[in-house]
């Protein structure tokens, strides 16, 4: 016969399983990410204007913590430079706007040196001047913002 001061096993067991339900179940509802709360990606022109905007505002207050959205254009506008730089590595420098010669970024429309906010303020301007961009894709917009440069 059992006595009851030493708990079985069993018992100890479904004490555990009982708080795992209790807490850990429920918990992972709080926990989860809505789809709200996932992260936001940048397809159309729209969601890179709006991303831009945000970050050439931060630029006037830089205060941290940097915003999400501000972040997000800075990823995208790297992501995009970087992708230039690739394809004219790999394609024997023949670049995606034409010839650029030892220069990935030879034939993009840039005046030297920018950084994230002056590239950003212009992807915005690019966007106020041809609306039609902001309902297809962000890379229409950006390659809009950045092409150009003569003779390419």
């Amino acid at each position: 016969m059992r006595s009851s001061a030493i708990p079985s096993r069993s018992a100890d067991l479904r004490a555990v399983a009982l708080i795992f339900c209790l807490f850990a179940i429920p918990g992972t509802a709080f926990f989860a990410a809505s789809p709200a709360d996932a992260r936001m990606r940048i397809e159309t022109g729209r969601d890179l204007r709006d991303a831009c905007a945000v970050l050439v505002e931060h630029a006037l207050n830089p205060e941290p913590p940097t915003p999400r959205l501000a972040r997000y254009c800075r990823q995208y506008l790297a992501g995009y430079f970087e992708s230039l730089r690739v394809l004219h590595d790999n394609h024997g420098g023949t670049g995606v706007y034409g010839p650029s010669g030892d220069d990935p970024y030879a034939c993009l429309n840039l005046d030297g040196p920018r950084s994230f906010d002056q590239l950003a303020g212009r992807v915005v301007r690019t966007s106020e001047w041809h609306p039609e961009l902001l309902d297809g894709e962000a890379h229409a917009l950006v390659q809009k913002a950045f092409a150009g440069s003569p003779p390419c």
